[in-house]
């Protein structure tokens, strides 16, 4: 079922009543103000099961049928678990609970889009309600759909899903057109009944409902040439007749007067062969502009759309504006500019005629020109001049020409090129928007590709990178949806890489130059100057868009020598589009456009020289972030930003060839970029490449620092697989680098030494202790966060935050905006584990924005939670939720750097909310919450060696279930703690006490609650004289005092207490070791 929903779409995801729950369209949960889809294609699976009869509690293994079906995980319950978890965090608080009789949503019904639509045709059903009424009833629920139900959802759900909905779309439509029908909406009710009468050609209701409302339109002709078609197609077909009642209608129409014909009319219009989708809103500015100018352009490239677009505003213009005739003009197939009007007057009939006004007249003998001065000025007409771009001279005369002689004509153009003249207003018309499977790319490509096979399952993220590979490009995106007929939508997106020989259409009907998406870029391509040629290859290998400036240092050589007036032509000619960046024009350049480059680049010779060109272009980036990176950051990060994929690209390239230069200019410049945005697996994932990239090299002519930088990164990123040859190479590179550069400045020789010193040795901490002394700031105050980190890890937080303080204070009086965030960060966590909870949400808020003017918005949003996780150990729960509910909507939905990290993010939020319940008295929501985040975290909360925060969270969660008595819920949990704790606190390991004594804390209460008694309390004692961290609640060093207490009795507590007071932090450690080499009870 594939329904023209766009402006129901518009409509259902801006409206003030919106459902918690949307099935009709894309599966998405309501999100603030706004619908946003649910990410992952078993979770909206899974929803859609709970979701289609809200309400009615589901068993674990029905729910295991739906999602996986014949195909069930080797762990099918904590897979379900999993899931669950993952949708409590996209739906409102409690709407997910678990019952006796299994899963169910609390949720009323009007809160599904999908219940509220089936129950107002319930309502209609049961009869009672005027037309007027009905037809508000089922504007309201039709406006529900934004797409096609079930096309973003696996298995069976999405078939009994589509089948739920078409039945209640089916059943609001009928009353919907008898509500019309009823109350004379006849106009109305046209659009409808049509529909209705192509999808069921013989279907005798609807074409009699056709014909009644094409009747009741003034528009009798028409409802008489529906009975003749009808009639015949019965016969042809099925050898049968029109039903009586039918017959009847028609005769009674053929004895009614026609309706007065009009002096006006529409010529050349071609009827629609399907719906137009997702341009609504172009139609609505293209004809705003109508209103107001006299020329319309509409701009844009090949199989943008502009001539389906151009026949659709003029057949509304021909039902919508009486007494203005519509007339297109097909020019495509004109081979010169002579021709244009000779086409123009063909089209008008005016070969030896004149148009009197109001009709055609047999008159006197004019040039072509003058009579078509007069037909075109003698009443109000809309004149559509379709492909003008090969003719476009001529065009821009003509069209001057005649509106100057009549003021009753208005001109609307399609053309890959503007006119130029100066009573023309320009519309650019964008691709169809994608937006995470809710554009109308998508819907277009799902309607096209269900037209070929209803069959077809259609994945929604398959498709959404598809139609993103295809940039929007409507005639690209048709192409590839009749590819469906024989192959997959990831078949399809492999084959890709030659779209052009694959992206072929066989409609007999479609224009040759849009048979293939080669002939739709070739038809452009011979518009163009030999320069304009020379620039488009050339400038094919930017990704994400050049300015001038950089056209110019990668093309502007050779033949071509006006670069400018080469990106003019581009632009003109709809090969280029152009956005404003941060100072600079940006101009880009469609997937499809670049290809066709490629390919044409390939062809001349000129690739070798253009990627020469492109790596000094990119080397000349990286030498100015070095020079920039100290005085001009926020800037720097929005332009590395914007030039990202082209960096990446870049690297890439250089990688593959083992051009070391290159590689190590370019990688530390997006490996700063990617550690301001947290991605970190992107330098982890790039590391090794790196090292074997440039192992022939000694790099010589790189700037000293971006080859200390290049290594210093590689080595860090792989610093807990020792094991692995790339780190040893790593740090040999940089002893080598310190050896034979004298170029290198006194901070990356510190940062060198400090990352080949190793770890815990007294190399390091005289190393550490000769950097604080520096007369450099820069090394100073790099030695001040490497001490500050280390105090913080033996448990001399008062040290640490002294030195955290100081890098604050710098990083603020050098406008260090980077170094601002990190020490404000670093500062927020030691008041937090310290209890200094004021303190904490103080540094944590600065460190929050400095992340959003760098535009690491995931970042900031982690800290956030962090904030409100102080907030609410503060006793400010309300205020917590507050910054809390800002949070969620960005994490919840989040796409991310990485899984790692996007889950990690999430599970902040959930611990965050978490604590909030547990200060609540909700115990058990709060457990459950803590629980989600552990799921989110799954295997992580094992790595010690990786986010702190990972671990911390895991103690704080066995703590609170231990404490609330719900201890057996996390007995796993505390298993995987024991091991990595014993890890933690090897005599040879990488110390950090208070995470350690944040997880003795765990275990020892998991002990304490689990009868091993003796063990959990001297675990316990331990974990306060660490100290272990308090940044959770649950973590707080009184509270669990008292939970021991309540175990053991005050007695017990004071002697193990005084017991462990006056051990030194190696004793501490030693004591916690050997506690943890016994068993863990459950």
């Amino acid at each position: 079922m594939t329904r023209d929903v766009s402006e129901r779409a518009r409509y259902a995801q801006s409206g003030a009543d919106l459902a918690d729950i949307a099935l009709l369209g894309p599966v998405s949960t309501k999100v603030g103000d706004r619908l946003v889809p649910l990410p992952g294609p078993r979770a909206r699976t899974l929803l859609v099961a709970l979701a289609r009869n809200p309400g009615e509690p589901r068993t674990a293994q029905s729910l295991i049928d739906d999602v996986w079906g014949l195909e069930p995980p080797r762990s099918p319950m904590n897979a379900l678990h999993t899931q669950v978890s993952r949708l409590r965090s996209a739906l409102p608080d409690g709407a997910l609970e678990v019952t006796a009789a299994g899963y169910r949503l609390t949720l009323a019904r009007e809160r599904v889009d999908l219940a509220r639509a089936a129950d107002a045709a319930r309502r209609l059903r049961s009869g009672g309600a005027d037309a007027s009424e009905a037809l508000a009833v089922t504007t309201d629920a039709l406006r529900l759909w934004r797409g096609t139900p079930g096309s973003d959802v696996v298995g069976d759900v999405a078939d009994r899903l589509a089948l739920d909905a078409g039945r209640v779309y089916d059943e609001l439509e009928s009353a919907q057109i008898d509500a019309l029908l009823t109350s004379g909406e006849y106009a109305a009710a046209i659009p409808l009944v049509r529909g209705r009468h192509l999808a069921s050609p013989f279907d005798d209701t609807a074409a009699e409902a056709l014909m009644r409302a094409l009747a009741g339109a003034g528009r009798v002709n028409e409802a008489l040439e529906v009975f003749a078609e009808f009639r015949n197609h019965l016969a042809n077909r099925l050898g049968a007749d029109p039903s009586p009642a039918l017959v009847t209608l028609n005769a009674e129409l053929l004895g009614a007067p026609a309706a007065t014909p009009r002096a006006a009319r529409a010529i050349g219009l071609r009827a629609a062969p399907n719906t137009l989708l997702g341009r609504d809103g172009d139609i609505d500015q293209i004809e705003s502009l109508l209103a107001r100018s006299r020329v319309v352009t509409i701009l844009g490239p090949g199989g943008a759309g502009k001539t389906r677009l151009a026949h659709e505003l003029g057949l509304r213009a021909s039902v919508n504006r009486p007494g203005v005739s519509v007339v297109l003009v097909e020019l495509a197939s004109l081979r010169s500019s002579e021709d244009v009007i000779a086409a123009i007057g063909g089209t008008l009939g005016i070969s030896e005629s004149d148009l009197a006004p109001g009709k055609l007249t047999v008159g006197r003998t004019h040039s072509a020109r003058e009579r078509l001065k007069e037909a075109l000025s003698a009443g109000p007409m809309l004149l559509i001049l379709d492909n003008c771009e090969h003719v476009i001279g001529a065009c821009s005369e003509i069209v001057a020409e005649m509106i100057a002689a009549g003021r009753q004509l208005t001109v609307l153009t399609t053309s890959r090129s503007p006119l130029m003249i100066s009573a023309e207003a320009v519309y650019p018309l964008p691709p169809l928007a994608i937006d995470d499977g809710t554009g109308s790319a998508v819907e277009l490509f799902s309607a096209r590709a269900r037209a070929v096979r209803p069959s077809v399952h259609l994945d929604v993220d398959a498709v959404v990178k598809l139609c993103t590979t295809l940039d929007g490009l409507p005639l690209a995106i048709e192409l590839a949806a009749a590819r469906v007929r024989t192959m997959s939508v990831d078949e399809i997106g492999s084959r890709l890489r030659d779209r052009f020989a694959l992206l072929r259409s066989d409609d007999p009907t479609s224009p040759d130059r849009h048979r293939t998406l080669h002939a739709v870029i070739d038809w452009s391509w011979n518009l163009l100057g030999s320069g304009d040629q020379i620039a488009l290859r050339r400038l094919c290998r930017f990704p994400a868009g050049f300015t001038l400036s950089s056209a110019q240092a990668v093309a502007g050589w050779g033949e071509l020598t006006d670069v400018a007036g080469a990106v003019e032509a581009l632009v003109n000619q709809s090969l280029l589009s152009v956005s404003d960046g941060q100072g600079d024009l940006r101009y880009y350049m469609l997937e499809t456009v670049r290809e066709y480059g490629e390919e044409q680049l390939a062809a001349s010779g000129e690739g070798p020289e253009v990627i020469r060109r492109l790596d000094d272009w990119a080397i000349a980036i990286a030498e100015d972030a070095v020079v920039r990176s100290r005085t001009d950051q926020l800037r720097l990060i929005a332009d590395l930003d914007a030039e990202h994929d082209n960096l990446l690209a870049v690297l890439r390239w250089a990688v593959e060839r083992g051009d070391a230069v290159t590689v190590a200019n370019v990688f530390p410049v997006l490996a700063i970029l990617w550690a301001v945005r947290g991605s970190n697996s992107e330098i982890s994932n790039w590391a090794s490449k790196i090292v074997g990239a440039t192992a022939d090299n000694d790099l010589r002519d790189v700037n000293a620092e971006l080859v200390g930088a290049t290594f210093i990164l590689v080595a860090m990123h792989l610093f807990f697989g020792e094991a692995d040859r790339n780190h040893a190479r790593a740090r040999v590179r940089l002893r080598k680098l310190l050896r034979e550069r004298d170029d290198l400045g006194p901070l990356f020789a510190f940062l060198i030494k400090l990352t080949t010193s190793g770890i815990a040795n007294h190399k390091l901490a005289r190393l550490v202790a000769e950097g604080v002394r520096s007369s450099d700031p820069e090394t100073r105050m790099a030695a001040l966060s490497a001490r500050s980190n280390m105090r913080e890890n033996i448990g001399d937080l008062r040290g640490a935050l002294l030195d955290g303080e100081a890098l604050f204070d710098y990083a603020t009086s050098i406008g260090d905006e980077w170094g601002l965030a990190m020490a404000a960060q670093h500062v927020g966590s030691v008041h937090s584990q310290s209890a200094r909870y004021g303190e904490a949400i103080e540094f944590y808020a600065i460190a929050a924005a400095s992340m959003e003017r760098l535009g690491a918005r995931d970042e900031a949003m982690q800290l956030i939670c962090f904030q409100a996780g102080a907030m609410i150990a503060a006793g400010d729960t309300a205020g917590g939720r507050v910054l809390l509910d800002r949070a969620r909507p960005a994490l919840a939905h989040s796409g991310g750097t990485g899984a790692i990290e996007t889950d990690q993010r999430r599970a902040a939020l959930m611990a965050s909310i978490a604590e909030a319940d547990l200060a609540d008295g909700r115990i058990e929501d709060g457990l459950a919450r803590y629980r989600e985040a552990l799921e989110l975290l799954g295997s992580a909360i094992e790595n010690i060696f990786g986010d702190p925060f990972v671990v911390l969270l895991g103690a704080a969660a066995v703590c609170a279930h231990a404490v609330h008595g719900r201890h057996e819920l996390v007995a796993g949990r505390v298993l995987q703690m024991k091991e990595s704790s014993a890890l933690k606190l090897d005599p040879n390991g990488y110390a950090d006490l208070p995470l350690a004594g944040s997880l003795a804390s765990a275990i020892g209460s998991f002990d304490l609650v689990t009868g091993n008694i003796d063990r959990g309390v001297e675990l316990m004692a331990l974990s306060l004289k660490m100290p272990g961290r308090q940044d959770f609640v649950s973590l707080h060093h009184a509270r669990l005092s008292d939970f021991a207490v309540g175990v053991v009795g005050s007695d017990r507590w004071s002697v193990e207490t005084e017991k462990v007071s006056g051990y030194s932090r190696r004793a501490v450690r030693e004591a916690v070791l050997a506690a943890l080499r016994g068993p863990v009870l459950d």
